[in-house]
């Protein structure tokens, strides 16, 4: 079943070996007895100290032989963070630590909520922490310093590489140049910016990163077809639409 919203529930499996991949990523927190998984990366027995990432498209074998319950949450592409796709291209096994163990706690208060208002931002904050930890340093320096002028030659400075390897390793790791990936990032903060503030173009334009206002524009025309006022008219009509 492929699915087409955020999703997040308990979970139990079966000795029976399924095989399958979705369009998806997937989250599985356990919480009780353990999971045989098989991808082509991985084959392990994901125990209650371990959390798993599956990435979409992934085919992945599962069964148990144990009782079971796992929180598992499936995450769309459209409800993903900034940047997800382009950084959990992989699988990812994680120690459950006691940050991932208090998250874990407030997502099952989450499925027991009707309304489930606060899920998606409480996945988001969970995204936050993967995000963190599958970043480069280098790619974690952009995360921290996208509003100031960065360059090529300090970032692969930061990962000891010379600046004609770094640009490919950093193409194979995301699908693209470091300029682009600040300029996609300096786009969504904007975004953000421009959805749930009152402040100026201007304004916004110089917090990610760019003295002029123009520049910004640009980079709105080039990618969303809008300018950025045109960018904040129509996501708060729709916003006062879906309210109605």
């Amino acid at each position: 079943m492929q699915s087409k919203k955020l999703l997040c529930e308990t979970r139990t499996y079966t000795e029976k070996t399924y095989t399958h991949n979705h369009c998806y990523s997937q989250l599985i927190l356990p919480l009780q007895g353990s999971l045989f998984i098989k991808t082509d990366k991985h084959e392990l027995s994901l125990d209650e100290n371990h959390l798993f990432l599956l990435p979409p498209k992934c085919y992945h074998s599962f069964n148990s032989d144990s009782i079971n319950q796992f929180l598992v949450l499936d995450i769309p592409r459209e409800n993903s963070l900034v940047l997800l796709e382009d950084t959990f291209k992989y699988e990812m096994h994680q120690v459950l630590d006691d940050r991932w163990k208090a998250i874990r706690y407030l997502l099952l208060e989450e499925t027991r909520n009707a309304n489930k208002r606060g899920l998606s931002d409480l996945v988001n904050y969970a995204c936050n922490f993967l995000l963190d930890e599958a970043r480069p340093i280098s790619i974690q320096y952009i995360y921290d310093n996208f509003q100031e002028q960065i360059s090529i030659d300090k970032l692969a400075a930061i990962e000891n590489f010379n600046v004609s390897y770094y640009i490919e390793w950093f193409n194979k790791k995301t699908g693209m140049t470091p300029n682009v990936y600040i300029q996609k990032l300096r786009l969504e903060k904007a975004k953000e910016y421009l959805i749930d503030t009152d402040l100026s173009i201007l304004m916004i334009s110089q917090l990610v990163g760019y003295e002029q206002q123009s520049s910004l524009t640009r980079l709105f025309i080039k990618h969303q077809a809008l300018s950025p006022s045109a960018y904040r008219k129509k996501y708060r009509e729709m916003g006062k639409s879906s309210s109605i």
